[in-house]
């Protein structure tokens, strides 16, 4: 059932991002906004797109040398 939700949620926010691109393109036009909100959407698909670029696990890292 979680995946549901998860899914639900990715949904809502892709329409919020198209609605926000449809009214600072066509409806008032701000090109800075639309160039912005083009960006967010283009990475959040290239990263959806793309499974190298998701994160399977975390790890601890390696912490910096004390010099």
């Amino acid at each position: 059932m979680r995946g549901f939700w998860q899914i639900l949620a990715n949904v809502a926010l892709y329409a919020f991002l198209a609605w926000l691109l449809y009214d600072s393109t066509i409806k008032e036009w701000d090109p800075w906004f639309a160039f912005v909100v083009a960006f967010v959407i283009l990475v959040a698909v290239i990263t959806s797109l793309i499974p190298s670029l998701r994160v399977s696990t975390t790890s601890p890292g390696e912490y910096p040398y004390d010099d």
